[in-house]
């Protein structure tokens, strides 16, 4: 008997009729939202994102100094609980830009919808497995409820390769895994005993439990393309020229933020949009950002590999997948071969 508890109507891998109804709730409101400048100088662009952190701080960045207006966009960036709804919702053509990872990739895959991912910030990821005070070992799992965003997700898959790394299975340990939300709420989720373990993506979420007396029992590092842009296929033959304007100011936001120079100025933002009064929380943030963003971000098949292993034990049609198929290196190459990514980090790394 199987001991995954689902606490949300649908998982990753449930029809995508089902998820284009909820999303066409979920983003209902977004016909009102009114673009600060003329429609007829930039065009619009809705980006959603699947869990705050400051892996945002390059968007963050390029909105505050208007970088996406210097390419002739301008962006909305909406917060969605978790990557099924991400997925209706670009489906439903709601969100035209996914800022997510190669789990989104597969999810669409698995229902029969081709996403590509046109870019890859990060394709190694970082991983934080935190428990409760009174779990020493990895043995001590045994039996004990381990949180995540929800079945198939990103902080799934690194729950499934901590446990693997352990010698731990699900069932036969009797681990529950729990669907209880984004990071925000898995902190809270720790802090009321709802769970006994979860892993985050961001330190800043997990030094502010470890500050609590929650210890930090494994950091992983494995490949895994976690952080990117997605985009429909269709809309990326419909709107080429956009999406590379997007990605030149997400590149600019980058660069920006990756400037030793800039570091005060991106920790305030981080501090700001996060809503930290702890600095060091988010200079945690910071270093993980500079440690494992990459400023030439050609997406992979190699990043997509171990992903894609995971996600078919919960789907076994995604063997027949091509990842080839799930990625779109053509932006990045162009932005790179053209001198455009050299002349930025130039122009950032000069002296004052």
């Amino acid at each position: 008997m199987s001991h995954v508890i689902l606490m949300t109507s649908f998982s990753i891998f449930s029809s995508l009729r089902l998820c284009l109804a909820a999303a066409i709730a979920v983003f209902a409101f977004l016909g009102e939202i009114k673009p600060t400048v003329a429609a007829s100088t930039l065009t619009k662009v809705v980006i959603g994102y699947p869990s705050p952190s400051p892996k945002l701080a390059p968007i963050w960045i390029a909105q505050d100094h208007d970088f996406f207006g210097k390419y002739g966009t301008t962006v909305d960036l909406v917060f969605v609980r978790n990557t099924q709804t991400l997925i209706a919702g670009i489906a439903a053509a709601n969100i035209d830009v996914g800022y997510t990872g190669g789990t989104t990739v597969l999810g669409a895959a698995a229902g029969g919808m081709e996403l590509k991912m046109v870019s890859a910030f990060q394709s190694r990821g970082r991983g934080y497995l935190v428990v409760r005070p009174e779990i020493k070992t990895p043995a001590d799992l045994s039996g004990k409820r381990f949180g995540v965003q929800s079945i198939g997700g990103t902080l799934w898959m690194y729950a499934m390769l901590a446990l693997e790394q352990f010698g731990l299975d699900v069932t036969r340990d009797r681990i529950r895994i729990l669907v209880i939300g984004d990071q925000t709420l898995l902190v809270r989720a720790m802090e009321t005993q709802l769970i006994d373990a979860t892993v985050f993506t961001s330190g800043t979420y997990s030094l502010s439990l470890e500050q609590k007396g929650f210890p930090l029992l494994v950091e992983m590092r494995p490949s895994m393309a976690t952080t990117g842009l997605v985009v429909s296929k269709s809309y990326l033959q419909r709107n080429s020229e956009t999406l590379e304007n997007v990605m030149k100011a997400m590149m600019e936001g980058l660069i920006f933020a990756l400037a030793p120079r800039n570091k005060s100025q991106v920790i305030k933002t981080i501090m700001g949009r996060l809503k930290l009064s702890d600095a060091s929380l988010a200079e945690e943030g910071y270093a993980a950002l500079v440690k494992d963003f990459e400023t030439r971000p050609y997406p992979s098949i190699e990043s997509l590999r171990s992903l894609h292993r995971l996600m078919q034990l919960q789907n076994p049609r995604l063997a027949t997948i091509n990842l080839a198929n799930l990625i779109d290196s053509t932006f990045v190459r162009k932005l790179d071969e053209s001198g455009f990514i050299g002349q930025l980090q130039a122009r950032y790394s000069e002296a004052h």
